[in-house]
Order: structure tokens, then sequence, then C-alpha cells
């Protein structure tokens, strides 16, 4: 069906929107009482003082129809009052579809927002507010057809103005339904939200880099709202944790058993701690994996208090420290290996050298200079085993090597 429009007629300081014959229009017809328009005459001229009627029901009918012209006058200044407010809006778009979503009506905000006059838009189909693509694909027809099934649909997305500019738009597409329930039509609210959608963009931007630079630094971050008793954990903390976040619930005696005795206790004075006085804490302690595997986590906390200063919430965050930690070890493991080998060195030199004495010893017949010289070497070569095998070793005596020897065959 193709809309017809037609121009109703207003003062002549302000015009009316464009309307669809198809559609429901205000009744504006003042339906006189029967009877009232001749009462005054039957009285005075008709049928003869036998069939006039009275004054009082003159009356009586002649309020009735200020009554009821009354009524019919606030009816036609309310929609007027009604068209002239949606006619005005410039922060929305306001405008009436026939059922098969063609533009029927226009206001000044559709104008202002898109970009048409109501001489050029009225009577073409609001696909072309949609991006090419998207049209394409028969989202316009789609919902109408929703609209129309629930009555109501809100969406967003890209909208295109007559310049071909994007703007993003959040829109209001409502069915409208005569007293038989009959599809008449429907009205299409259209609001640009590109600034606001700028907003969330960037909001949504920062959480991703916040979440990447979480990864990255192996950090996760948290919040615990003491007063509900909820906790909240970022997505990398539940990695750290090697926790799936759509099957494990945060709780803070969830987080304590997942750390070791000595930990749990020091972690739980922490956080007492800062929930009495407001102490930050900053502990590193190790984290038990659902595969039985252990981590180093660097954790963090502080409290948020509310308007009465009372302490409303922790904030924390755990770093995962694991690699840090096997690093430090590696370098410390490296460095006793090399004190190790500086110490074996040192003292290879010194049992070459006593050797040497004692052989230059014996060369001269120099008994108690030999005894000497073996005894510093041996001296020498025992602390080396001991620094080597740990403080047990310190307690064998040469004496003690003989025997093991001898028993040894």
């Amino acid at each position: 069906m193709r809309c017809r429009t037609q121009r109703r007629r207003w003062p002549s300081h302000r015009r009316g929107p464009r309307v669809c014959s198809s559609l429901p229009q205000p009744p504006v017809e003042l339906t006189v009482p029967s009877g009232f328009a001749a009462c005054a005459a039957r009285s005075h001229i008709a049928d003869g003082p036998e069939n006039a009627r009275s004054p009082a029901s003159c009356r009586e009918e002649a309020g009735t129809f200020t009554a009821v012209a009354d009524a019919h006058t606030n009816d036609l200044q309310s929609n007027d009052g009604f068209r002239l407010l949606v006619e005005s809006v410039r922060d929305y778009a306001i405008f009436m579809l026939d059922t098969t979503g063609h533009v029927v009506t226009w206001n000044l905000g559709a104008e202002r927002i898109k970009g048409y006059q109501a001489s050029e838009i009225i009577g073409k189909h609001f696909s072309v507010f949609y991006l090419p693509d998207d049209a394409a694909t028969g989202i316009c027809e789609a919902e109408l057809i929703e609209a129309e099934r629930l009555g109501r649909i809100e969406a967003e997305g890209w909208r295109v103005r007559k310049d071909g500019s994007k703007f993003w738009a959040a829109v209001v597409i409502t069915a409208l339904r005569d007293q038989d329930g009959t599809l008449r039509g429907f009205a299409k609210v259209t609001r640009d939200v590109t600034e606001q959608q700028k907003v969330t963009q960037a909001l949504l931007e920062h959480e991703r880099l916040l979440a990447e630079t979480q990864r990255l630094a192996r950090l996760g971050s948290w919040e615990w709202d003491i007063a509900a008793d909820r906790m909240t954990w970022s997505e990398e903390l539940f990695r750290i944790f090697g926790l799936d976040p759509l099957e494990f619930v945060p709780t803070y005696e969830a987080y304590l058993a997942r750390l070791g005795a000595e930990d749990r206790i020091i972690a739980d004075e922490l956080v007492r701690k800062a929930v009495e006085r407001g102490d930050p804490y900053a502990f590193e302690h190790q984290v038990r994996l659902p595969d039985g595997g252990v981590r180093w986590v660097q954790a963090r906390g502080r409290v948020i208090r509310d308007e009465t200063g009372r302490v409303a919430k922790l904030q924390g965050t755990a770093q995962d420290v694991t690699d840090q930690r096997e690093a430090l070890d590696a370098r410390a493991q490296l460095e006793t290996l090399a004190l190790r080998q500086r110490h074996a060195l040192e003292v290879n030199d010194d049992i070459i050298q006593g050797l040497a004495v004692a052989d230059l010893a014996l060369n001269l017949e120099a008994y108690d200079k030999a005894r000497e010289a073996v005894a510093t070497t041996l001296a020498a070569a025992r602390q080396f085993v001991t620094d080597l095998l740990g403080d047990a070793a310190g307690d064998i005596s040469p004496g003690d090597l003989r025997r093991r020897s001898a028993e040894n065959g």
C-alpha cells in the first residue's frame, strides 16, 4: 500500500506534521446534542405552548452541549499541543512509519539529526537511514516484524545522514494499533548518541588495555565489598589462580583456602589489621593451583572508606612473581656455584702449594716442616669438603675417614 499524504489546515503561524490518511486521526468533529437546536424554537414558535419545553429543560441541554463542546475543544487543543511538542523537539528524531516502513511524519529533530527536509523524506522507506550493507541483510524488515510481535523494540547501531555521514543511534520502534488491535503503523524515535558511544568505546578500550597490561604484567586486581560480602576478580586474577571465572565464585574464604597454612595466617592477620586500622599491606605468598602446582604471588591491599569514614571496601592486586622468584632462586644457585668454584680453585691452589712445600721439605729432610705443610693441606681439603657437603662433613675427623676407609676395604 502506498501511503498518500495530506496537509491539514493549521493556523497561519505554524504548520502541522504530514500524516498518513491510513492512520487513525483524532476526533475533531463537534456533535450538537439532539433537540437542543430546536429547543428554543419549540418554546416560542414551533408547536405551540402545549408542546413547548421548559426553560429549565433547555438550560439542562445547553449545559450538556457546552460540556461536550468543551471536551472536544480540550481534546483538539491537547492534540494540537502534543503535535506542537513533537514538532519542536530537536534532540530526538520522532516520526511515524506506515505498516510497510515508509515515512509518513517528520519533526524538527529528525530534520536536524538526519539532514532531510520533510518534503524530501516523506514517502521513502526508512531503510535509507541504514548502512547499505546492513539494509541488504533485511534488518529493517526484521525490526518491524519484531516490533509488531513484541509491541516495542530497542536497538543501537550505525545510521546514515542525508550527506552520507554516519552517527551512532539509539532507536526505539513502537507498533501503533487501533482500538480493534489492527496494526496501523510504527512510531520511531531516534537519538544521536555518538558522543556517548565514543565515551563507551573509550572505556571499553581502557578496560581492554588494562586487561592486556595485567596479562603482560601478570597482575590481577580484586575488590571486596565488606558490607555485602561480595568479591570481584579481574580476568587475569582468575588466570593466576588457575581458576575458571564461569565456575569459580570468588570469596575471601575461597582465597584463603588456596594459601598454605602459614601464609593463610599471615594473610588473615594483615587483612584484619587493614579493616580495623586502615593499614595497607604487601607480602609474598604461595598459591596452590588446582592441578597441584604452586605459584608465588606478590599481594597488596588497601582500604576504601565511605562518606562517613568507615572502611567500606578493600581493593588490591596480586602479581604472579613465580618467574621472578624462580629467576632469583636460579641466580642464587648460580652465585653459590660460582662461589664454590672460586673457593675450590683457591683450595686447589692451597693444596697444590702445600703439597709442593711438603715435597720440598722432604727433599731437604726437613720433616717437621713437611708434617706442618701436610697438616695445613689436609685442613684446607677438610674445609672444602665441609663447604660442599654441609656441617655434617665437618664432624668427620681424619681418623674417621681412615677407619671408614679400612672398614670399606
